[in-house]
């Protein structure tokens, strides 16, 4: 049929259409034969084979020249034809490739997911191999598809992307086949998908091939690692090359996006790598806990490697950040890795902020962390050695607060009191003044210690003429004076309250007006506080 149709389009133009229409019959009902056949034939290596056959008509059978169309007269000429003709190589040769991959997917399936019969726990051992000769036509089947996707791409030129799955479908298919020895199979798939991300990524933008090489190296590089999980040595390998081949991309991608993509692809293996390590040497899992914390203070140190500005830099923070705090939650179990972690953390991240040309923006992030993180690590050890005392707990939180908040008031100049110097001010006084209002200890210690912190804060902020400190200050003082006077209730007779109370009406009458010339002028000093 494919003679035919060449010898009409040399010496008989008029017939090209009658001819092609035969041949792409006598290539289809070969190929969906064995769909109503009694036997046990390939279908995907029948299908595949016509479907080749389609695609050497359609590479062969272009438009004819002028004096072929100058020779049909009036009768319509190849050009008009050609939409029909593509029209029906199309539909013949979509069906049969169809038809084959559908035949052939069981098969690729297994070959990616489970191709030794069956999912084994993660490192079981090395499974046994037993050469399949029954997937042999499927491979062939699929190479065959191969050969005709590249043949109808080279009529619009870009032969490679649609032969490239199926070519990534074959290979897992024909080392079933053959019988490979593991890690054969795996490694190859494994590298075979790394190749095609390295090269969709490395190389020059390629529009019509990323849709297609991103997709198939993905899903590749999924089945070597699966495949690789048999073994301990595999698991790492396996890890180790993600590693290399993110950093590699990482590092040389040439567009943005890519080169996020492949910092955050090498962090994720960076952290499962330093995961799988120790549990592979059969420590325990809050083992893995440090050498997750290495995995982020390198990250973090190629932050800082960045330009301050740059928006790779940011995404390199908030990954290390992400990748310290799984840290934190792996060793939560015991207290002192706990504490040790948040410790170092918060030396790390405090080490980050000393960059030159960092926004001062970050740094104050940087150092809300590194604060956060150390203040936590003492929580942590307070709380394991057993100490009770609510002020060990409070008073490191309040502390960094009010050095935060005087560090801010001295670098802001329009900034007042009460967001500076407010939230650490509380921090100290209001678990305190809650602990001795609502406790039923007499507390005298703390009730002194109270006051006298109180008094402070209203001496620091009157001197250098603080509102906050003031208001918190006097307020926690009368609410002492109120609980003192009630603790004293039942210790004194009735008749000396009475008395003072009395006396102090008389006084505040007999110099009302001049009490509220003292009381506007107060109230007018506290508000021009800052």
């Amino acid at each position: 049929s494919l003679v035919a149709a060449l010898a009409a389009r040399r010496h008989r133009m008029e017939l090209v259409g009658y001819a092609l229409t035969g041949a792409v019959v006598a290539v289809t009902v070969p190929g969906l034969a064995p769909l109503v056949g009694a036997g046990d034939e390939p279908l995907a290596l029948y299908a595949a084979l016509a479907a080749l056959g389609i695609a050497f008509v359609a590479c062969w059978l272009p438009a004819v020249s002028a004096s072929g169309q100058a020779a049909l007269g009036d009768r319509p000429t190849a050009d008009e034809r050609e939409p029909a003709r593509s029209a029906l190589l199309l539909a013949a040769g979509g069906t049969l490739a169809v038809v084959a991959v559908l035949a052939a997917l069981p098969t690729v399936l297994t070959a990616l997911v489970s191709p030794y019969g069956g999912r084994d726990p993660v490192w079981s051992g090395v499974p046994a191999v037993v050469a399949d000769p029954t997937v042999l036509p499927v491979g062939f089947a699929l190479v065959v598809l191969a050969v005709a996707a590249a043949l109808a791409g080279r009529r619009v030129g870009r032969p490679v992307p649609p032969a490239l799955p199926f070519v990534a479908a074959a290979l897992p298919v024909l080392l079933i086949a053959i019988g490979a020895p593991w890690p054969v199979l795996p490694a190859a798939v494994l590298l075979a998908g790394l190749a095609a991300l390295l090269f969709t990524a490395l190389g020059p933008t390629r529009p019509a091939l990323a849709p297609i090489a991103v997709p198939v190296g993905v899903v590749l590089v999924a089945s070597g690692v699966l495949g690789l999980l048999a073994t301990r040595a595999g698991t790492l390998a396996a890890e180790g090359a993600l590693l290399v081949a993110a950093v590699a991309v990482a590092v040389g991608a040439r567009r943005f996006e890519v080169r996020v993509a492949g910092c955050l692809a090498a962090v994720g293996a960076a952290s499962a790598l330093a995961v799988t390590a120790p549990l592979a040497g059969g420590l325990p899992l809050r083992a893995a806990a440090y050498p997750l914390l290495v995995v982020a203070a390198l990250v973090l140190a190629a932050a800082a490697v960045s330009p301050a500005r740059a928006r790779l830099g940011r995404v390199l923070d908030a990954a290390a950040q992400a990748v310290a705090l799984v840290a934190v939650v792996l060793a939560v179990e015991v207290a002192r890795h706990l504490a040790t972690v948040c410790v170092l953390w918060g030396v790390a991240v405090a080490l980050r902020l000393l960059r030159r040309g960092e926004p001062a923006g970050r740094r104050w992030v940087f150092a809300g962390i590194a604060a956060g993180s150390e203040l936590l690590g003492a929580w942590v050890l307070l709380a394991a050695g057993g100490v009770t005392v609510l002020e060990a707990y409070t008073l490191p939180a309040a502390a960094l607060a009010v050095g935060a908040g005087l560090l801010a008031l001295r670098t802001r100049p329009g900034l007042t009191s009460w967001p500076a110097l407010g939230p650490g001010l509380v921090a100290a006084l209001l678990p305190s003044l809650v602990s001795v209002l609502a406790g039923p200890d007499p507390q005298p210690w703390r009730r002194l210690l109270l006051g006298a912190a109180a008094t402070g804060a209203v001496l620091a902020g009157a001197t250098r003429r603080w509102q906050a400190p003031v208001l918190l200050g006097g307020g926690v003082l009368t609410l002492l004076a109120l609980h003192e006077l009630a603790r004293g209730w039942d210790l004194l007779p009735r008749w000396i309250y009475l008395g003072v109370g009395g006396l102090a009406l008389v006084g505040l009458a007999a110099t009302y007006e001049r009490r509220r010339r003292d009381l506007a002028r107060l109230r007018a000093a506290v508000g021009r506080l800052g």
